[in-house]
């Protein structure tokens, strides 16, 4: 039984469903499902990370990534992610890398002072322990972790080249700087993805420029993410 502008009524399955579509359509509410075992494993995940981080990623951010991190394992290359907060990012890349290193960065001391395009942000916001989210993600091998403003800490990965990257820095300068950094060393085949891109005013106008004369399209994703893929 359901209930529409004051009329109850019967509906059968079919009509139920429907029903609850148009419903959430006028709502502006997006609901996905995933009826697979790996799909369901994926989810507990996040779900585990969220209870233990209070990671601020929609359930459809977190997956975006992990397939992501998953389905590049065939291109060459280490992973990064800079903007670690507590560490639920991480721990799902962690849990997807396969044999790659990952490179993770951050402040641990929250944003700088903000811009007037990053209004919707603060200084020191997002600020997390260091020594927190080493201990959480001291079970796996090959994770690597450099407090300090990138890219000033970004000597140890000069060299290297990236299958996946993940950027959750939020402001304009931190995504110009990021993107300029991690682009050429980016190998073909390989994702950027960025949080934020939908709902920072700061974050859309530096990738929007960064790739206004580059071949690479900009993916908008569900959630706030857009997904760049190295041609």
């Amino acid at each position: 039984m359901a209930w529409s502008s004051g009329i109850t009524r019967w509906f059968t399955s079919t009509d139920r469903s429907a029903f609850v579509r148009d419903l959430l359509s006028r709502m502006k509410v997006v609901v996905l499902s995933y009826n697979s075992p790996e799909r369901g494993r994926a989810f507990d995940l996040i779900r585990q990370v969220r209870k233990e981080t209070g990671m601020l990623l929609a359930d459809i951010e977190a997956y975006n990534i992990h397939m992501a991190v998953r389905r590049t394992e065939k291109v060459p290359g280490d992973i990064a992610e800079v903007g670690v907060f507590r560490g639920g990012s991480s721990k799902i890349i962690s849990e997807s890398k396969g044999g790659r290193a990952l490179y993770l960065f951050d402040t641990f001391e929250g944003l700088p002072k903000a811009d007037r395009i990053d209004r919707s942000f603060h200084k020191g916001q997002f600020a997390a322990s260091f020594e927190e989210v080493k201990d959480y993600l001291k079970a796996y091998p090959d994770v690597h972790i450099y407090k300090g403003w990138f890219p000033k800490t970004a000597d140890p990965i000069l060299d290297k080249a990236f299958s996946f990257v993940h950027l959750d820095v939020d402001i304009y300068e931190s995504t110009r700087d990021c993107l300029g950094f991690f682009y050429p060393r980016m190998s073909r085949g390989g994702i950027i993805i960025s949080h934020d891109y939908f709902n920072s005013d700061g974050v859309r106008k530096a990738v929007d420029e960064f790739f206004a004369d580059k071949p690479e399209p900009v993916i908008e994703m569900p959630g706030s993410q857009c997904l760049i893929v190295k041609a």
